[in-house]
């Protein structure tokens, strides 16, 4: 096997895409040459639903600046790595986000508004711009995690995310993790004036490991969030629902909550990311990264976003 500790930044990322090109089947590649056709998905895959319009179609022919911004920050505490530009790459109509062992000076980033700590790992996160923000509507993606037999810990994810630390923590998460590779997990994540995710627990921990097969295969994970329910698909079959009487503490709380949660209903950002847990959380959250081979890519085959009918998008 090829040694990457000692290739140059620039040489590795060009074996990165090399290897991606040559691991492509005919039918990913024969995808990319021919957009004006329905996205490969599943077996009665028809990208129509009723109550929902397509705004969206994302085949990654190119980078668009005008739906996308990379991100420079961290997942707080948890990560071992900070994302880079260069973990974000777009070829042969694949989004590739890379983690790589490099060093990562300290530094001021610009998504967190704070000078970030040095980190021996880059990895990549690609989100809706500030202009395109959603609230409502159905998101889905075609993606695969990497290989389980290279990769052992990893977080990798589709997500709604909205957190000015002042107001009220939103995020709806598809978290696929190195440690579960038959599994994906569903999230709901809210919060009032915190920053610190163990306070969320104080409205409710809305989490599910679901069993769904290799996650390492492609699969069409979907999020439709309404007003009154959000759901989770995967390859078109319902998997999970989250309605707002389930999080209502009726008749009464389980501990840890204690507060009623709602439905998320704020102005977001779409997001993706792919990084790896510290030491610390690894064997709870993520997965032991004993068998990590760097570079390591997480792959997104198309996005589509679909509006609320009854809620439309703005400036989209």
């Amino acid at each position: 096997m090829m040694n990457f500790k000692h290739l140059t930044q620039l040489s590795l990322l060009s074996v990165v895409v090399t290897s991606l090109g040559v691991g492509c089947s005919t039918e990913f590649q024969s995808q990319s040459m021919d957009k004006k056709v329905m996205p490969t998905a599943y077996e009665g895959y028809t990208g129509v639903y009723p109550g929902f319009t397509l705004k969206l179609d994302e085949r990654f022919d190119a980078f668009n600046e005008q739906i996308w911004a990379k991100g420079d920050g961290a997942v707080g505490n948890e990560s071992d790595c900070r994302f880079q530009p260069q973990g974000v790459q777009v070829v042969d109509g694949l989004l590739n986000l890379i983690i790589q062992q490099e060093e990562i000076e300290a530094g001021f980033s610009v998504d967190h508004q704070k000078d970030k700590k040095a980190y021996s790992y880059s990895c990549g996160e690609l989100r809706t711009v500030e202009q395109k923000k959603v609230k409502f509507g159905r998101f889905e993606t075609r993606m695969k995690a990497p290989n389980r037999e290279t990769a052992s810990g990893y977080i990798s994810s589709l997500f709604t995310y909205t957190n000015s630390g002042l107001q009220e923590w939103e995020e709806i998460d598809v978290e696929l993790e190195g440690g579960r590779p038959d599994k994906f997990q569903a999230n709901l994540i809210y919060g009032l004036n915190t920053v610190n995710w163990s306070k969320t627990r104080e409205w409710g921990a809305w989490e599910d490991k679901i069993v769904v097969g290799p996650v390492d295969d492609w699969r069409v994970f979907a999020i439709e969030w309404t007003p009154d329910a959000i759901k989770w698909f995967v390859d078109g079959t319902l998997v999970k629902t989250l309605s707002q009487s389930d999080l209502n503490c009726e008749p009464s709380c389980k501990p840890p909550q204690i507060h009623k949660t709602p439905i998320p209903d704020n102005l977001t950002q779409l997001m993706m990311n792919f990084w790896i847990p510290n030491d610390q959380i690894q064997d709870v959250f993520g997965g032991n990264k004993h068998r990590n081979l760097y570079p390591m890519i997480t792959q997104y085959d198309w996005i589509r976003i679909y509006e609320w009918d009854n809620a439309p998008f703005e400036n989209w």
